[in-house]
């Protein structure tokens, strides 16, 4: 009977790890909080919900995740190729991909954001990217505040605005 109980514990624990695998380690933690405080966790630490369906992006790291939530608490967390949340992730250099924004641009972006959201360095995540003449006009998400950045490519930005 004694055995019976030990290997009942590490069969579960089996069980529980791959969702831990898939996990990224920035929020690993949030794994059985409840959805509305985990949500907001989320945001601060830079991902920005990219059109519902719980599906998540992390423009700094490149990360793309969709949440599972059981009874209002997040039961999963599960890693997806970039495709998913339809972004790629930022490379070191300047340059873009043609129809997106340079490295540079998103980087103002983002530090303009913080500023006039008020909030720490890293706060902001870029939502959305459309060319305007030959600037960009950048759509940030704040702590789940949005703010629209007119930018160059060379990372000037002209106007920040809700």
């Amino acid at each position: 009977m004694r055995k019976l109980k030990l290997i009942i514990p590490a069969g579960l624990a089996l069980l529980a790890s791959p969702a831990l695998a898939d996990t990224p380690d920035d929020i690993v933690d949030l794994l059985g909080a409840r959805a509305p405080g985990a949500e907001t966790q989320m945001q601060t630490r830079g991902y920005a919900d990219v059109g519902g369906n719980n599906i998540w992006w992390n423009a700094k790291t490149g990360v793309c995740v969709k949440v599972h939530v059981s009874q209002g608490r997040y039961k999963t967390i599960d890693m997806l190729p970039d495709g998913d949340c339809g972004m790629k992730a930022m490379e070191e250099s300047d340059a873009a991909a043609p129809g997106e924004p340079s490295k540079a641009a998103v980087d103002a972006c983002m530090n303009s954001a913080d500023e006039y959201q008020e909030e720490p360095d890293g706060s902001s995540v870029m939502k959305h990217a459309k060319r305007s003449g030959a600037n960009w006009v950048l759509t940030m998400d704040t702590g789940g505040d949005s703010s629209h950045c007119t930018v160059t490519d060379a990372g000037d930005v002209i106007s920040m605005d809700r």
